[in-house]
């Protein structure tokens, strides 16, 4: 998962939903210095300046550098656990964005991180994969339902999120796991028989709509 709160957060799952390795990569210090750049150049704004080239080309060189470091350490955690494929959201880039600059540069970092993994992968006979990214931050790992997350759960920071159950955890982890989950969800069905996909479906109906699918229907899937 390749959130805000954390620069990169990676997970380790095998394909019965056992995690084996958490992984995290916060880069305090740049992104301190990134959000330090986008204050000055809000300043600038407010009194008046439009193009600002040198600031901007400072937020994008921080943003570059952040970018390359999370790849790095996606490829270290990699073979690290010797994983044979490394799996992100799937990145709606298409048409105009919305919302403020700093949310666009981080979804260009988000862009700029998968492609270098994406380079890098396959020299080490690796596979990079990408799956729906719809609810894998607002739906609760363990198919409790949605999450909530900051002041709409009473809680100080949004880098942890309350389940329905009144479980704190953290946001980014619980997206990271439902990432995992719904590869090998689509793999596993993918390579099932249409009789036994359908009887599959009919005992845990989430699976016949990727995106509610959580880590807990994985579990279910292996189960059936």
């Amino acid at each position: 998962d390749l959130g805000i709160n954390n620069a990169c957060t990676f997970s380790v799952m095998h394909s019965d939903g056992t995690v084996t390795g958490r992984e995290f990569l916060s880069l305090p210090v740049e992104k301190d210095s990134l959000e330090h750049n986008i204050n000055r150049i809000k300043k600038a704004q407010q009194h008046g300046a439009r193009r600002m080239p040198r600031l901007w080309a400072r937020a994008k060189g921080i943003n570059d550098r952040i970018a390359v470091l999370t790849a790095q350490f996606i490829m270290d955690t990699a073979v690290k656990y010797n994983a044979d494929v490394i799996v992100f959201e799937h990145l709606d880039v298409q048409g105009k964005k919305r919302g403020s600059k700093k949310q666009r540069l981080h979804m260009w970092r988000c862009q700029y991180v998968q492609a270098m993994v994406s380079d890098k992968v396959h020299r080490l006979k690796m596979h990079v994969s990408h799956i729906c990214a719809w609810g894998t931050s607002r739906l609760a790992y363990d198919g409790s339902g949605k999450l909530e997350r900051g002041t709409e759960a009473g809680l100080k920071s949004y880098s942890v999120c309350k389940f329905q159950t009144g479980k704190v955890y953290n946001c980014d982890l619980n997206a990271s796991y439902n990432i995992g989950a719904r590869y090998f969800i689509r793999e596993i069905i993918k390579s099932m028989p249409e009789t036994a996909r359908l009887d599959v479906q009919a005992k845990v109906p989430e699976l016949s709509r990727r995106s509610t699918c959580t880590l807990s229907s994985l579990i279910k899937l292996n189960a059936v």
